[in-house]
C-alpha cells in the first residue's frame, strides 16, 4: 500500500474572513447527577464531561483557523439520541467546556435542525466560533441525505473533517457534505492517516500487533490483512475466546461469538498456529514461526475466561520487548473489575517501556493510558488514535468514506 497523502487545512493560502465548516467528534463520555432546585424546578441535571480528549484532539485545528482569522461553525454528534431530539443529548455542556478551554465566547444555535436553517447568522467578530445542536437530533444526519448535507454546505465555504472517529460512518455531515464544499482534512486526521498508513505501508520490524476486547467481527479484517506483514498478532480477551474454541479449548460459559467460528478455524490454518490445548508450558521460541499467538492460561470467574494468565503475561511480554512497531486494540480482559484487570496493565507496562513505536486505539483507550501514565511520560513514541471503529476499518485495508474526496 503506497502512502495516501490527504489534503490539509494548511495547503491552503488564504483564510482570512472565510466561513470553515469544521466536523469534529464531540462524542464525549458524560455523568449525569440529577441535584434537588426550586419547586418550580424540582430536578436540575448537572451533566460532567468525564473525558475531553476528543475535544482536546481538534483544539489544534479550532486554534489554526482562528490564527487565519477564518470564521468558525462547529458541527458534531453526542450519543444515540435515535434521531430525534434528546434533550439530555444537548450540545451545550460541549459549547461551554470549549469556551473555558478556548477562553471564547461560542454562538450556540439551537433551533430545530430538521426544519431548517433559515434563522442560521454567520460568525461575527465578537463571535468568531459558533457550534450547532446535535447533528443526530435531524434523522437525515445517519441517512447520509444529501440534501441535509447541502444545507449545511450552504453555510460555509470550506469543510474541513476533524472527526476521525466517525469517519468510517456514512453520515451527511462526514459523507455526503464533500460534494457541495471544498473539503480539507483537519490537522489530527492528517496526523491519524500518517500513523496508521506507516503501519500499513513499511513498518519498522519486528511488527507486532495486539488484539483484544469483543467483537470478532470487526477485529477479523485488521487480523487478515497483517497475516502477511506482522511477526506476531497476540490475541486476548474475548476475541481470543472465539480463537480458542475454533482450536477445540472448551471455553465453558466464556464470552463467544459462534457466527465467526467457522472463520477463526480458516485463519489458524491458514497463520500456521500450533494448537496449544495441551502445550500450557510452551515457550516463547516455540512460537517462532507463527504468527496468531494465543493464551496459554487464564484467569477464570463463573465459568468464565476473564483475564490472561500469569504465563500467557511473561509469553506476550517477551515478544513485546523485541518489538520496534506495535498496534494495541482492545483489552486483554474484563479489565473493568480489578480482579480481572492484571493482563491488560501488564501488557500496557510492557508496551509502553519498550523501545517501540506505538500505536494504540479503541474504546478502552484511555482506562489504560491513565493507568500507565508514568510509563507513557518516558514513551516519547505512543501515538494515541482517538478512532476505535474506524482505526480498525483502515488497518483492515477498508476505504473510510470521511476521507474519501481528501486524498491527492
Amino acid at each position: 500500500m503506497s502512502s495516501l497523502k490527504i489534503k490539509s487545512i494548511k495547503s491552503l493560502k488564504n483564510l482570512k474572513n472565510k466561513t470553515v465548516l469544521v466536523r469534529c467528534d464531540f462524542d464525549v463520555p458524560l455523568s449525569h447527577k440529577n441535584t434537588e432546585s426550586t419547586k418550580a424546578q424540582k430536578h436540575k441535571s448537572t451533566i460532567k464531561i468525564l473525558d475531553d480528549s476528543r475535544l482536546q484532539a481538534c483544539l489544534p485545528t479550532i486554534e489554526y483557523l482562528l490564527k487565519k482569522k477564518a470564521k468558525i461553525i462547529l458541527i458534531g454528534h453526542l450519543g444515540r439520541p435515535g434521531r430525534k431530539v434528546a434533550p439530555e443529548l444537548s450540545l451545550l455542556p460541549i459549547k461551554e467546556k470549549l469556551e473555558k478551554i478556548l477562553s471564547k465566547d461560542l454562538r450556540f444555535k439551537n433551533y430545530d435542525l430538521r426544519i431548517n436553517f433559515t434563522n442560521h447568522q454567520s460568525p461575527i467578530t465578537n463571535h468568531q466560533i459558533s457550534m450547532l445542536e446535535n447533528l443526530r437530533f435531524n434523522p437525515d444526519e445517519e441517512k447520509n441525505d444529501k440534501n441535509f448535507a447541502k444545507k449545511l454546505a450552504g453555510l460555509a465555504d470550506i469543510y474541513v473533517n476533524e472527526a476521525f472517529a466517525v469517519s468510517h460512518r456514512s453520515a451527511a455531515s462526514v459523507d455526503a457534505i464533500k460534494n457541495y464544499l471544498p473539503s480539507y482534512a483537519g490537522l489530527n486526521l492528517v496526523n491519524e492517516i500518517k500513523n496508521l498508513s506507516y503501519v500499513l505501508k513499511n513498518p519498522k520490524k519486528t511488527l507486532i500487533i495486539i488484539i483484544g476486547g469483543a467483537k470478532i467481527e470487526t477485529k477479523l479484517p485488521v487480523i487478515k490483512n497483517f497475516l502477511n506483514k506482522a511477526d506476531h498478532i497476540l490475541i486476548g480477551g474475548a476475541v481470543a475466546n472465539d480463537f480458542l474454541l475454533a482450536e477445540g479449548y472448551k471455553v465453558k460459559e466464556s464470552l463467544v461469538d459462534k457466527d465467526y467460528i467457522e472463520e477463526a478455524k480458516k485463519i489458524l490454518i491458514k497463520s500456521k498456529v500450533k494448537s496449544q490445548k495441551s502445550k500450557l508450558q510452551l515457550k516463547t521460541q516455540n512460537y517462532k514461526d507463527s504468527k496468531i499467538i494465543l493464551p496459554i492460561d487464564f484467569v477464570w470467574g463463573n465459568n468464565k475466561i476473564l483475564d490472561i494468565g500469569k504465563k500467557t503475561i511473561r509469553e506476550y511480554c517477551a515478544i513485546i520487548k523485541k518489538a520496534n512497531t506495535i498496534v494495541w486494540n482492545g483489552p486483554m480482559g474484563y479489565f473493568e473489575t480489578k480482579k480481572f484487570a492484571n493482563g491488560t496493565y501488564e501488557i500496557a507496562k510492557a508496551i509502553f517501556k519498550s523501545k517501540a513505536r506505538v500505536i494504540i486505539g479503541g474504546g478502552d483507550t484511555n482506562q489504560i493510558l491513565n493507568h500507565n501514565t508514568a510509563y507513557i511520560i518516558h514513551n516519547k513514541k505512543v501515538f494515541v488514535s482517538t478512532g476505535g471503529g474506524a482505526m480498525l476499518e483502515f488497518l483492515g485495508g477498508k476505504k473510510l468514506p470521511g476521507i474519501n474526496k481528501l486524498l491527492n
